[in-house]
């Protein structure tokens, strides 16, 4: 396997470790971590999956680099690994700015705002993460199934952001609307 297949294996084997210490941090049963979908619960766990779909497509390719039918250039392989990690940290930082405020979909009970960490540069750090990875699962991995899954899955993704906006703007009021008008959706 050639050096980059080794790092990305790597990338992913610290992602998988922090979110284990993450769920572990946060001391949560799975039922309190599992909020309430913010769109239809089809699209919502189908967007989910096929994200991370091109997380395992990245994987498998790292671990078989002769799979698929395009042969990708070294140069564009280093580019996924460099996007990969940029991801991976972006991640990893905003799970852990997060801290016990971690939920996938709306919570139920009382939230704080977050604005501080990579919040206060954007308010979906966490989704930059995640969609920079897909983005380099894609250069990384050019398989039309990949592609479509990553367009897919950032789609319902923003459509979730919206959703989720909309909740913390009802429940933030003001605050939120301040937080807006400093930090954007992104970037």
């Amino acid at each position: 396997m050639p050096l980059h297949s080794y790092l990305v294996l790597f990338a992913f084997t610290v992602l998988f470790w922090v979110f284990i210490l993450q769920f572990i941090r946060t001391k949560n049963s799975l039922s309190v971590l599992l909020g309430n979908p913010t769109i239809e619960k089809l699209y919502f766990v189908s967007g989910k999956i096929t994200l991370f779909t091109t997380w395992f497509l990245f994987i498998i390719k790292a671990i078989n680099p002769r799979l698929g039918y395009l042969d990708v250039p070294p140069g564009l392989s280093w580019l996924a690994v460099g996007l990969l990690y940029i991801g991976a940290l972006i991640l990893a930082i905003s799970l852990i700015n997060l801290g016990k405020s971690l939920m996938v979909g709306l919570p139920s009970g009382e939230t704080t705002l977050q604005t501080h960490g990579l919040y206060r540069y954007s308010r979906n750090p966490i989704y930059l993460g995640v969609h920079t990875i897909a983005i380099a699962s894609c250069i990384y991995f050019p398989d039309l199934i990949n592609i479509a899954f990553t367009i897919y899955g950032i789609y319902i993704h923003h459509l979730i952001i919206k959703e989720e906006e909309n909740f913390l703007a009802k429940r933030f009021g003001p605050d939120w609307v301040t937080y807006c008008s400093k930090v954007r959706r992104y970037l």
